[in-house]
C-alpha cells in the first residue's frame, strides 16, 4: 500500500531528478544532447496515474501507432505537445489524458510534479506530473492517438527481473538501452526515465 499523504510530501522535497533519469538512459542519450544545434524546445506534458484495483495500484500506459515520427509505437505515458490555449503544463497533462484515455480530469487528484526531462531527438521539454484516482477508472482510447491501454502494476517497477536491456542502430552505431519488461511491452526511453525517478521517490516511503 502506498501512503499517499508521505507521497504528497516526498514529490514536494528535493527530487532525484538526473541521477534517476541516468539509471534509466539509453546509451544514445548523451551523444544526441551533444548534436542539439539549437535549444528552442517545444513544451509537453504527462501524466503518471495510480490507481488501486483489488488493494493492487496501477499506472495505466498507452502504446502508440505506428506512424512515421519519432515515437512511433512506443509504450508512453498518456500526455503530449502544448496547445495553442492550454493554460498551463499541467492542463496540457490533463487535457491530453482525457482525450487519450478518457479520463476525466475532474476526477484525477494531482498530488505533485516530477523532474521536466528534455528529449533530444524530438526537441521536446516533457513536463511529468502525478496524479491518483479514488475509483478505478473506465478507459475509453482515441483510436487515432492510441493502439492500446497498458495497465501495469506498480509492483512491476519494484521487481528488479523487470529491468532489462537492449541494442538498437542509429546509422552506423549500436546503442544499448535498458527498459522496463511491463507484460512484454517495451517501457523505456524518456517514458522510464520518468518512471525510475518516481520509483527511487516510492523507495523511500
Amino acid at each position: 500500500m502506498i501512503n499517499l499523504i508521505k507521497l504528497k510530501e516526498i514529490l514536494n522535497t528535493p527530487l532525484p531528478g538526473v541521477n534517476a533519469h541516468r539509471l534509466m538512459a539509453p546509451s544514445s542519450r548523451q551523444m544526441e544532447l551533444n548534436n542539439v544545434s539549437q535549444h528552442s524546445p517545444k513544451m509537453s506534458s504527462v501524466l503518471l496515474l495510480l490507481y488501486q484495483k483489488q488493494n493492487i495500484w496501477y499506472i495505466p500506459f498507452i502504446q502508440r501507432p505506428i506512424y512515421n515520427g519519432f515515437h512511433s509505437g512506443q509504450v508512453s505515458l498518456p500526455g503530449g505537445k502544448n496547445e495553442k490555449g492550454d493554460s498551463s503544463h499541467l492542463f496540457t497533462a490533463l487535457r491530453e489524458t482525457r482525450e487519450e484515455i478518457g479520463v476525466n480530469p475532474e476526477n484525477i487528484n494531482i498530488i505533485g510534479n516530477l523532474t521536466p526531462l528534455y528529449i533530444p531527438k524530438s526537441n521536446y521539454n516533457v513536463f511529468p506530473f502525478v496524479g491518483t484516482l479514488d475509483t478505478p477508472p473506465h478507459f475509453v482510447a482515441d483510436p487515432k492517438e492510441v493502439d492500446d491501454i497498458i495497465e501495469v502494476p506498480l509492483n512491476n517497477f519494484l521487481n528488479h527481473q523487470s529491468v532489462k536491456t537492449f541494442t538498437y542502430k542509429r546509422g552506423n552505431h549500436t546503442f544499448s538501452a535498458p527498459y522496463y519488461d511491463a507484460h512484454g511491452k517495451k517501457i523505456w526511453g524518456a517514458t522510464a526515465m520518468i518512471i525510475r525517478e518516481f520509483i527511487e521517490l516510492i523507495k523511500k516511503i
